[in-house]
Order: structure tokens, then C-alpha cells, then sequence
């Protein structure tokens, strides 16, 4: 059965941009590398990571919500499959427990909540699988968090940072044996 490995981070990404180019290679290379790529299936760099996979000839799974389809309906054009869900948590559920893996780029309050329930998820035991923060300001944040929380070493340990999209594959695909 194929991996599967999410690519989370900001659905306000313009085509074109820089982190929407990122988000490109980064489906690409997974794809390249044989894996699925999952998202949320709508724009910004889900889109741009769905489209890298597709033109690599890869699979893009986009697990669309509810309460998002009512500004943004249907996914974006590059999916090969959606799977359609009835609210945030069950959209939440079905990213983390179908990934082999997870690639976080930047992105804004929803990229956090999929980034903190996936670092909960390692920390509690209920899940062993790879996650990648993408981008050299993640080590300032974690930092901060740390500084700022009871999160302790052991816990950034969970997390790998790759500042280039070829460097968070790299990891991904080592993490799971490819």
C-alpha cells in the first residue's frame, strides 16, 4: 500500500509566490519519492503542494470540510480523490490517522492546530510517525514555546526542521525506510 504523507500549511498562499512554489516542490518530490501526498484540498499551498504531486504524475488526496465549502466549494483541481467530512474535527481525524508522515509549512492558525494535535498526538505515545517543520524561522518559534510553556527538550526532539523542501523529504523518506 502507498504512504501517505500530509502537507499542511496556509490556504491564503497566491499562486506564483514564493511559498506556493515551495509547497510545489514539496508534493513533487514526495510524489517522486512514491509517495501520496494528503492535505486539506482546498488553496495556497495545499493546492500548490496537490498540483507538484499531480504533475509528477502522484496521487493528492484532499479531505475536504463542511464548514469550509460554503466560501471555497469543492477542492482544488489537482486531486485525485477527496474524501468529504462533516465538520473540523473529523477533517482533523482523518489527516492525521491516514499519514504516514507529516510536512508542516508555514501557514497561519489552522497549520498550528494540525502541527499542535500532531506534536500532542507524538508526545502522548498514540502515534510514531515523522513530522517535518519546513523553514528556518520554526527553530525561533519552538524556541519561544519553549521558553514560554513546560514544553521540554524531549518534546522538540519529536519534531525534525528542514530548511529546504529536498532536506524535509530527505527526512521523511529515511523516517520510513525508502
Amino acid at each position: 500500500m502507498q504512504k501517505t504523507i500530509a502537507v499542511f500549511g496556509s490556504s491564503q498562499t497566491a499562486p506564483g509566490s514564493d511559498a506556493y512554489q515551495e509547497a510545489y516542490t514539496v508534493g513533487r518530490l514526495l510524489a517522486e519519492a512514491g509517495f501520496a501526498v494528503i492535505n486539506g484540498g482546498y488553496g495556497g499551498t495545499m493546492q500548490g503542494a496537490s498540483q507538484g504531486a499531480a504533475d509528477a504524475g502522484g496521487n493528492a488526496i484532499g479531505v475536504t470540510c463542511a464548514i469550509f465549502d460554503r466560501q471555497r466549494p469543492g477542492g482544488n483541481p489537482y486531486l485525485s480523490s477527496a474524501l468529504h467530512t462533516p465538520d473540523l474535527v473529523a477533517r482533523l481525524r482523518q489527516l492525521t490517522e491516514r499519514a504516514d508522515g507529516f510536512i508542516v509549512l508555514q501557514g497561519g492558525v489552522g497549520t498550528l492546530l494540525e502541527l499542535f494535535l500532531v506534536w500532542n498526538l507524538l508526545t502522548i505515545g498514540v502515534i510514531d510517525k515523522p513530522c517535518v517543520l519546513l523553514g528556518k524561522r520554526w527553530s525561533e518559534i519552538l524556541s519561544a514555546l519553549q521558553a514560554q510553556t513546560q514544553i521540554e527538550s524531549h518534546h522538540i526532539a519529536l519534531l525534525n526542521i528542514a530548511h529546504t523542501p529536498q532536506k524535509a523529504v530527505q527526512i521523511i523518506t529515511t523516517a520510513l525506510g525508502r
